[in-house]
């Protein structure tokens, strides 16, 4: 099983009265099938709420996590995460433009460029603070501030207990 996620503005002229979606696929194997699901539509250039792909509505032990979503003032993000090891997280922000603090970071001033804050490498593009960590056995709160809307992508690795970080 794959999934993916397709996004991509529609323009249109006049408004929309009906819409019409049509798969055109090459090379499907025999007995295969393609399910379309979660398929969300709304006006505007950027989305407006989180976009969760399927495959990151769960927590897999041992691997790399990714939650992704549009963001906006004020918004409270949760990623859940339940792990059995604390571990440091990687913010990267997309389209944002204005002043911008996820959690506790302060990217600063952004112009739209992509920043990246790792606690990890303790590394960033922009800003100051602390990047957030997931403690053992909770789930990440961070509240957002920032002018307008932007596309946030968390990343952690979802440690287990005895192994070394």
């Amino acid at each position: 099983m794959s999934s993916m996620r397709l996004q991509r503005p529609l323009y249109t002229r006049k408004p929309v009265d009906r819409i019409k979606l049509r798969l055109v696929v090459q090379g499907l194997p025999a007995g295969a099938h393609i399910d379309v699901t979660d398929l969300q539509l709304q006006p505007g250039e950027l989305a407006t709420g989180v976009t969760v792909n399927p495959r990151e509505a769960g927590s897999r032990r041992g691997r790399t996590q990714y939650r992704n979503g549009v963001i906006h003032n004020g918004m409270e993000i949760v990623a859940l995460a339940n792990i059995d090891r604390a571990t440091p997280t990687r913010l990267e922000i997309r389209n944002a433009v204005g002043d911008t603090r996820i959690g506790s970071y302060r990217f600063g001033h952004l112009d739209g460029t992509p920043a990246i804050a790792d606690a990890r490498t303790h590394t960033a593009t922009h800003g100051y603070g602390r990047p957030p960590v997931i403690t053992q056995r909770s789930d990440l709160y961070l509240h957002t501030a920032l002018a307008g809307r932007a596309h946030l992508r968390l990343q952690w690795d979802d440690r287990e207990m005895g192994e070394v970080p």
